[in-house]
């Protein structure tokens, strides 16, 4: 059986990452597997036992679809795995019975599930990577059988040694300068930490802004605080190893790949108390949560986990490895394989028509200027609770 997985590009976020783990674990099980993206690829190699392949295109080109059909037609594939390259989406309707379809949910925006909605006749299955994303769109569906719930998994490096490895109380958090991962909630966090006399540093990882940067450096005790910018993956696993705590404050959280990655090296994460995926992934025995927006109570939860983490370490590594690996992630993968090949073949909308140009969606928040953008930004990224109530909003 011939595999593909569509993706944007090898930067897009938790997609890539989880694209790799499958493509890894249907290649090992015997598939004939190939991921193929729309972008050329940045540090996604060829040294693997699948096919990667770029269509060497660029972000809302208007041939990606006629392009991807083209492509298709010369490489037959049984299965397809659309993952949130809408690029990629219109050729769903034009496909022949003989390909199967499955579309993947990566987040709670109705700009990720709305085109499973609209294509759920074309469709053999729809797959959402947590239960908080499939509850965004699972009662508009008009067959809600197509849906499954397929949790994220990873591959893990080898924990370090406790022996050889000391852990202090270090923090981790990986939202860059953006907002709605809780950038400006660290802030006044550090400031808290401060006041209640923690002495440990902050790992800051993440794309971040010359002037956000700068707010940093005038914090107290800013020489605590290590800006890392954008880093490869193994880097974010090494300092995950020696840290103590997690700091998880996104007001969404479709799933959690950074969370299951920094606990299956020791770190505890500390949530905001909200509905997201970070909800399914942690217990009350493997991680703490703050009333959103109380950064005092934030602050002594965070103290808590430094202070009770020989006792919460193995429960947290425990939690993410057995429950959130790719292996688990693929067992359930192959089981929806078998049971979509067993389908009678879908005759698609659209078959043999000319397929129409791919038409980017007209984004109204960016066609404000630039200064505007960023102010309304700040303005909703320093209110925990109005970012939460505005999270789905992303893509307007």
């Amino acid at each position: 059986m011939k595999l593909c997985w569509l993706i944007p590009s090898d930067q897009s976020g938790g997609i890539s990452p989880v694209a790799l783990s499958c493509c890894r674990q249907a290649a090992q099980a015997g598939y004939e597997t190939t991921m193929l993206m729309l972008l050329p690829p940045s540090w996604i190699g060829n040294d693997y036992d699948f096919r990667v392949i770029s269509l060497n295109l660029s972000s809302s080109a208007p041939k990606a679809p006629q392009v991807l059909l083209q492509w298709l037609q010369k490489n037959q594939q049984d299965v397809l795995f659309f993952n949130g390259c809408s690029e990629f989406d219109p050729i769903i309707a034009y496909l022949h019975s003989s390909v199967k379809c499955v579309y993947v949910v990566h987040d709670t925006a109705p700009s990720y599930w709305r085109q499973a909605i609209e294509d759920s006749d074309n469709l053999e299955a729809i797959v959402a990577v947590s239960e908080t994303v499939a509850n965004q769109f699972r009662d508009k569906l008009k067959q809600p059988q197509k849906l499954s719930v397929i949790c994220n998994g990873s591959v893990f490096p080898e924990i370090p040694n406790l022996k050889d490895n000391i852990i202090r109380d270090e923090l981790v958090f990986l939202g860059g300068d953006n907002p709605t991962k809780g950038s400006f909630d660290v802030i006044k966090l550090w400031k808290q930490l401060v006041k209640l006399g923690f002495t440990g540093k902050l790992h800051w990882f993440g794309k971040m802004a010359p002037e956000f940067e700068n707010k940093i450096q005038q914090l107290p005790n800013s020489q605590q605080i290590h800006i890392y910018g954008y880093v490869q993956r193994e880097l974010i696993f090494t300092t995950a190893a020696s840290a103590k705590v997690l700091l998880m404050l996104s007001r969404v959280e479709p799933f959690g790949m950074s969370t299951i990655e920094a606990m299956s090296m020791g770190c505890v994460p500390v949530a905001w108390d909200i509905n997201t995926g970070t909800k399914e992934i942690v217990t009350p025995q493997t991680g703490l949560f703050a009333p959103l927006g109380n950064v005092k109570v934030l602050a002594k939860q965070v103290i808590y986990a430094c202070e009770a983490y020989e006792i919460l370490r193995n429960a947290v590594i425990e939690r993410a490895r057995s429950n959130f690996n790719e292996i688990v992630m693929w067992n359930q993968y192959e089981s929806l394989l078998k049971d979509i090949s067993n389908l009678k073949p879908i005759e698609r909308s659209q078959k043999d028509q000319e397929i129409k140009a791919f038409q980017p969606p007209v984004r109204h928040f960016q066609l404000l200027p630039p200064k505007i953008r960023s102010l309304i930004r700040e303005f909703i990224g320093r209110s925990p609770i109005l970012g939460y109530l505005l999270r789905d909003l992303r893509g307007w």
